[in-house]
């Protein structure tokens, strides 16, 4: 039962960071940036920062350095790539960048 629950959790996480890194395929949609500080649930903190495994950040970081129009459009708003540590795409197809 144990191996199962795990399983299941690790196939959910699978997904979701499978849908996030293929948001970043694409810097001619909208993007927003979101700083985890200026975040009110501690909830959604906690599970931003879970999922900023050491691969995951360097994976997302990778694919925005491939991409020199969306790096520009982030250093023009003052954002480091170094310190994005999450990416998700919205349900209107924008892409949320998560910057610690």
């Amino acid at each position: 039962m144990n191996r199962l629950c795990t399983a299941i959790l690790a196939f959910a996480l699978a997904t979701l960071i499978g849908s996030s890194t293929a948001a970043l395929a694409e810097s001619t949609r909208p993007f927003k940036v979101i700083y985890i500080s200026a975040l009110s649930n501690d909830g959604e903190k906690a599970l931003i920062r879970t999922r900023a495994t050491k691969s995951r950040v360097e994976a997302i970081q990778a694919e925005i350095n491939s991409d020199r129009a969306l790096v520009s459009q982030l250093r023009a708003m003052n954002v480091q790539i170094r310190n994005i540590i999450g990416a998700d795409r919205a349900m209107n197809g924008s892409v949320i960048y998560y910057v610690r």
